[in-house]
């Protein structure tokens, strides 16, 4: 057998990516934790299995394009949505709070490690701001914090990303170049950058979006690698015009794509987000193999103090200063100051920082390396399992998880999912129709174009304050089988189809109900109801009333479904009662008033 350490290195890391996606995800930790152990045990300060020497320059060529496609999804995936609600925040993170982070990471590292001196020392600051979506996403999916918070969280990881690389590289031009060139220079060449990045992000987005509107122009097949081409493209050519300037380009291209939202955008997500998955396990797992294991343990207590430092000092002073005069609560910023785990551009920067540093003779690349995947270790490791308990001892956790998903954005769930949503009541609905999504859409509803039955898309919806399932779609096997899928993951008594003409008899596995309102009311009917103008009502119930005994109280009054004065649903099977608080919700003429 031929010794190729090439083809093992490349091959060993795209399987123990994937296995450390796996492994994350039956622990229900970020994946970076698991990817750091398995390229650092793989590496050659450990087994010496994965040597990401052996790729030589093409290293540096791979994690460019990894944090290329990471930051034109992170980009894409931001909505004006979540700036709407917890914009200021955003901004003052990204902006203050990003210098208030680089000055107390590059003091307290000063502080520890004189020796590396004040210039490496400030480079370190910099490259230790960023948080980013890879780590925050799946801290958020686990923890479940109130939106607003999660809204703070995932746009300052998105917009943070950029925002600490051009700083970083600033920083790192400073250092490098100031002797020969002078501090003008560089400044100089940052605004260039930054120059760049806005005409060539802006310019990829209006072009794509044009591409992805006319099928005549671009198959429908085609359009999900077409926007994969296009972020390495416009990374490659903003680092062929200008060398990092590429990392702003992307994420702008990306956002404003998301802002035009172009035919299909749903899909390209979806794939970009996969894709995005797997570019992210097989780098992390080639930097941590990368790491110098000896190098890391050799920062001793100092290097634990910094990680405590940046924790519990840098982190609650930048975000309560950036949320002077905002809405939220003290529980609400005391949660934000504990969460801020360093991810995969943190990584990837420092990683190639220290290369280059190394390659002109300075010793203490190595040692900001060191510092860096400590800070993203331990941030990891103490942030990631504790996050629920500090959330839940300060409140700051969603409540009942009162929310409905309707399977199918057609007219019956546009009907129902209406009245919740006006009243208050959290509400997503899914379909693989573009034209039901796009109607959902236009009544101000929270809409996806995805396949809720296939466990993949549903592992990428926004189930948050979710608690419920109504399968709505007028298909009965599909309905049955988003029964089953559903109930594993929220408990068959949270989940009904609503009963269709030629739907066979209310039963199931597990003994529980299948049906809304015990069957008596069917989609047909539900359907040539609002095809005739009816709509959903609601009222409080102000005395204890049989669900079937509604249509005396209230003529031609047919009960969908209620809460009761604690927020709990009640989805009305026909033997429930309607009890005093009640809020109920049912099908009248649109003269009816609530």
């Amino acid at each position: 057998m031929d010794n190729n350490p090439q083809l093992l290195t490349s091959a060993l890391a795209v399987v123990a990516g994937v296995g450390g996606q796996a492994l994350a995800r039956q622990l229900k930790l970020p994946a970076i934790l698991p990817l750091l152990l398995i390229g650092v045990v793989l590496g050659p300060s450990a087994m010496g299995i994965i040597d990401p020497q052996t790729l030589g320059s093409g290293l540096r060529v791979l994690v460019g394009f990894a944090v290329a496609i990471i930051l034109f999804e992170g980009g894409l995936s931001l909505k004006p949505s979540a700036f709407r609600r917890a914009g200021p925040t955003i901004r003052n993170l990204v902006t203050v709070g990003a210098l208030i982070t680089w000055a107390g990471c590059s003091g307290l590292a000063y502080l520890l490690f004189p020796q590396i001196g004040l210039g490496l020392a400030v480079l370190f600051g910099s490259l230790v701001i960023v948080t980013g979506p890879t780590v925050i996403q799946p801290l958020l999916n686990s923890v479940r914090p109130r939106q607003r918070i999660g809204d703070v969280l995932r746009g300052e990881a998105i917009l943070i990303d950029p925002v600490g690389a051009l700083l970083a590289v600033l920083v790192f031009e400073y250092l490098t170049e100031t002797e020969t060139s002078g501090a003008g220079h560089v400044f100089w060449a940052f605004g260039k950058r930054l120059g760049l990045g806005i005409v060539l992000g802006a310019g990829g987005a209006g072009l794509l979006y044009e591409l992805l509107r006319r099928p005549a122009l671009l198959a429908r097949d085609l359009r999900n690698l077409a926007v994969v081409a296009a972020s390495i493209g416009l990374f490659a050519l903003s680092e062929l015009i200008l060398s990092e300037s590429g990392v702003l380009t992307v994420t702008l291209a990306g956002f404003l794509l998301g802002l035009f939202h172009p035919p299909g955008l749903e899909e390209i997500e979806e794939f970009k987000s996969q894709l995005t998955t797997m570019m992210v396990s097989i780098v992390f797992v080639l930097l941590s193999a990368n790491l110098d294991l000896a190098g890391l343990f050799g920062l001793g207590w100092q290097g634990f103090a910094l990680v405590l430092g940046i924790i519990l000092i840098v982190r609650p002073i930048t975000v309560f200063i950036c949320t002077i005069g905002t809405e939220l609560t003290t529980p609400e910023k005391l949660f934000l100051s504990w969460i801020a785990p360093r991810g995969i551009v943190a990584a990837a920067v420092s990683s190639l920082f220290a290369l280059i540093l190394t390659n002109h003779g300075d010793p203490n690349g190595g040692v900001i390396l060191s510092l860096t995947f400590a800070v993203i270790a331990g941030t990891v490791i103490v942030q990631a399992p504790t996050a629920r308990w500090v959330g839940k001892v300060l409140g700051v956790l969603e409540g009942s998880s009162n929310g409905i998903l309707f399977v199918g954005a057609n007219r019956v769930s546009r009907g129902m999912a209406r009245a919740l949503d006006r009243a208050g009541y959290r509400v997503q609905l899914v379909d693989t129709s573009s034209f039901q999504v796009a109607e959902a859409r236009k009544m101000g509803l929270n809409a996806v174009q995805a396949n809720a039955i296939d466990p993949i898309e549903i592992g990428r919806l926004d189930l948050h304050g979710i608690g419920h399932v109504i399968t709505a779609t007028p298909s009965d096997s599909i309905n049955r089988i988003a029964l089953q899928v559903y109930g594993d993951q929220f408990g068959p008594h949270n989940v009904r189809t609503i009963k269709m003409d030629n739907s066979p008899a209310d039963a199931s596995n597990s003994g529980e109900p299948v049906f809304m309102n015990g069957g008596e009311i069917t989609w047909e009917y539900l359907n040539h109801a609002f095809n005739e103008g009816q709509e959903v009502a609601t009222l409080e119930v102000d005395h204890e009333l049989p669900i079937g005994e509604l249509g005396e109280w209230i003529e031609g009054a047919k009960g969908l479904l209620a809460f009761s004065d604690a927020g709990d649903l009640k989805m009305l099977d026909g033997a429930e009662r309607l009890e005093i608080g009640d809020r109920l919700f049912f099908l009248a003429p649109p003269s009816t008033e609530g």
